[in-house]
């Protein structure tokens, strides 16, 4: 059945995820209009990253305390500004205090967006419902350099102010159907309690299970990341492609497909056999996708998308079954904290380039894909409300 909740909230992610790759594109003239330096223009992303993902979790504390559906349009507001006033400000430290509002605004929507998805899903469907509010936010990563690159295409950093039209658009749409969202969140209740676990043992399990399913969702950010902003370098070195931008996009596109086929599968076989799957699969087409030559790479890149990112709906999912009574800070942790440390691992990967080497470090991230398999098999089984300390099915469909 058909949920318009759903395909709004979506299209709130998307329209505040747009930043995340509006930035990249505003940077280079941001850095020439200000004279900055390498250093600088790498603190801008880092101000971002801080203020955008890390600080999830606390949105996600204060989201489950009290009733905040205003974070949502205040957010959609924010994250577009911010960015929109970059080319107005005359000096590094507001260009910075710039980027951190556009990031509190991103880390302000997220929480309390996915906790409204979870509310309005039905259980046996959490993963379909939860892979369509993802995939707005996976296309508006995408889009957002097409978004900077028509708004700037006018004159430069003198037009970047059109940057903003898409999230104050979406804010009045949200500002409008506020008080339909607090209805929702004043008659919804944190699911039932998790079954199946002995008494004064479950705290423990789920502690110790929400710290692997990070662990796993940082393994996962880290090789996502590295792809990301490592096949630019890679490919026109040492495969002879000149324009790898392409295989980028191709990326990039099949994880937002990926996204889409990954939440059904995990509710009909269980979250724990979609991670398990995600990371053979990318496990197995990651060498490849480095080494060969010809018409497979696009085709190879193309699957190492759809696999790597078809778990980005389920992780969430995961983390709120986990955490049943605290939905905001399981979204903020998967959603923001897991994703954020991405940029971490690229820059430790960016460090073992520089010592030992881009395809040292590309064969890295292929076999990274090992450890999250291992600590997919560690993680317990949870659907619909059940908790199962130890593997007990593999890929049986749920009835």
């Amino acid at each position: 059945m058909f949920n318009w909740y759903l395909v709004v909230l979506s299209f709130g992610h998307l329209v505040v995820d747009l930043g995340q790759g509006v930035l990249p594109i505003l940077t280079p003239l941001l850095a020439e209009s200000l004279n900055l330096n390498y250093f600088q223009v790498g603190t801008i992303a880092l101000a971002f990253t801080l203020s955008s993902a890390i600080i999830q979790p606390v949105f996600g504390v204060l989201s489950d305390r009290y009733s905040m559906p205003w974070l949502m349009p205040m957010g959609l507001f924010l994250s577009g500004c911010g960015l929109a006033l970059t080319g107005a400000v005359g000096s590094y430290a507001l260009l910075l205090l710039m980027v951190l509002l556009s990031g509190i605004g991103v880390a302000g929507y997220h929480p309390e967006g996915s906790k409204l998805a979870h509310f309005v899903s039905k259980e046996d469907r959490a993963g379909s419902s939860m892979a369509v509010f993802s995939v707005g936010g996976n296309l508006g990563f995408g889009l957002g350099p097409i978004l900077a690159m028509f708004v700037l295409s006018f004159s430069g950093l003198g037009s970047v102010y059109g940057v903003a039209i898409p999230g104050l658009l979406a804010a009045l749409i949200f500002m409008f159907l506020l008080p339909r969202f607090k209805k929702i969140l004043t008659e919804s209740k944190p699911k039932e309690k998790v079954k199946g676990e002995p008494a004064g043992s479950g705290n423990r399990k789920r502690s110790v299970s929400l710290i692997l399913l990070i662990l796993y969702v940082t393994v996962r950010s880290w090789i996502h990341a590295g792809l990301v902003y490592f096949i630019p370098f890679y490919f026109p070195i040492f495969k002879g492609i000149t324009e790898p931008g392409y295989l980028v996009s191709t990326f990039l596109i099949a994880g937002a497909i990926g996204t889409l086929l990954g939440g059904p599968f995990a509710d009909r076989f269980g979250g724990r056999n979609g991670l398990l799957i995600s990371m053979i699969i990318s496990l197995i087409a990651i060498y490849p996708f480095l080494h060969l030559n010809g018409n497979w790479i696009p085709v190879l890149a193309f699957i190492v998308g759809a696999s790597l990112i078809s778990t980005f709906s389920t992780t969430v999912v995961f983390g709120q079954r986990l955490l049943p009574h605290n939905i905001g800070l399981a979204s903020g942790l998967l959603l923001g904290f897991g994703v954020g440390m991405g940029s971490i691992g690229v820059t430790i990967l960016g460090a073992i380039a520089d010592s030992a080497g881009l395809p040292f470090t590309m064969n890295i991230i292929s076999v990274l894909p090992a450890l999250g398999i291992i600590l997919a098999f560690t993680l317990p089984d949870v659907r619909n409300g059940q908790f199962t300390a130890m593997p007990e099915e593999a890929l049986q469909p749920q009835a």
